[in-house]
């Protein structure tokens, strides 16, 4: 395995990840501008391993706290959230994988996480009364995280703003949208595990080094992120992200 493989898929993972900038559609876009085969498969799981670890590590003490009382409305709001989006992976999956990750709809989901980037700014700038997570609006999160399932619509960016549209503060709204990414993560590292089975993958010695070196920059890449996004929600700046989408939603549409 070439060292370069995996610092690539290592920075695009770290960073994408939790930026609002669609972590599957980079990955799209790899395979199809640079001509970088994604099957590998052991690869992958551990870059997603890494970015489950970086998210957990940096929301250590609140999910102890949620660990200590399972029984909890933050605890409830959690399940309400990731329950839509299960529901519509099981439904749509396949479908979506096959018919839906060209380049044109990666380019039109670009565009689209732009465009919610832009209103959800618009509404929350105009809410006087910001509100905390509930059941309503965690179900209205959590029907947004299904629709990211459409590669270049970005999780974190979908999510977040229908957060933001729902009237809920924005760093609530960013700290629910990071905790709910969770058990989507864990989901498709268990889906890359047992659907292509990559524990079967040989791995040779010269695969090992860069295996190690895609983990440590996805791990580290996506504590930045995070880090990153926070302050990015602290300072209302969520159109600094929109710039890049619409510049490679047209340039990915006007690939394809």
């Amino acid at each position: 395995m070439a060292f370069w493989i995996a610092i690539v898929l290592g920075l695009v993972q770290g960073f994408t990840e939790f930026l609002p900038v669609s972590s599957s559609g980079h990955l799209v876009l790899l395979e199809k501008f640079f001509d970088v085969t994604l099957d590998y498969t052991f690869l992958n799981v551990v870059l997603h391993f890494a970015t489950l670890l970086a998210v957990c590590w940096f929301y250590r003490k609140r999910l102890w706290n949620l660990v200590k009382h399972p029984l909890s409305k933050q605890m409830q709001y959690l399940v309400i959230a990731t329950i839509p989006a299960v529901i519509f992976v099981l439904l749509c999956n396949n479908f979506v994988e096959s018919n839906l990750s060209s380049l044109t709809f990666v380019g039109i989901g670009f565009l689209l996480t732009a465009v919610l980037l832009i209103v959800a700014e618009i509404v929350s700038k105009k809410t006087l009364n910001h509100t905390n997570i509930n059941y309503l609006n965690s179900a209205v999160i959590g029907v947004a995280q299904a629709l990211a399932i459409f590669p270049g619509l970005s999780r974190s960016g979908t999510t977040l703003a229908f957060g933001l549209m729902s009237g809920v503060n924005k760093e609530e709204a960013l700290d629910f949208s990071f905790l709910m990414s969770i058990p989507i993560i864990l989901g498709s590292l268990v889906y890359e595990i047992i659907s292509k089975n990559a524990f079967a993958t040989s791995l040779t010695s010269a695969d090992v080094l860069p295996i190690i070196l895609g983990f440590a920059i996805a791990f580290f890449t996506a504590l930045l992120s995070i880090k990153l996004m926070q302050n990015v929600m602290k300072k209302s700046k969520l159109f600094w992200f929109v710039p890049y989408l619409v510049v490679l939603g047209v340039l990915t549409l006007i690939y394809a």
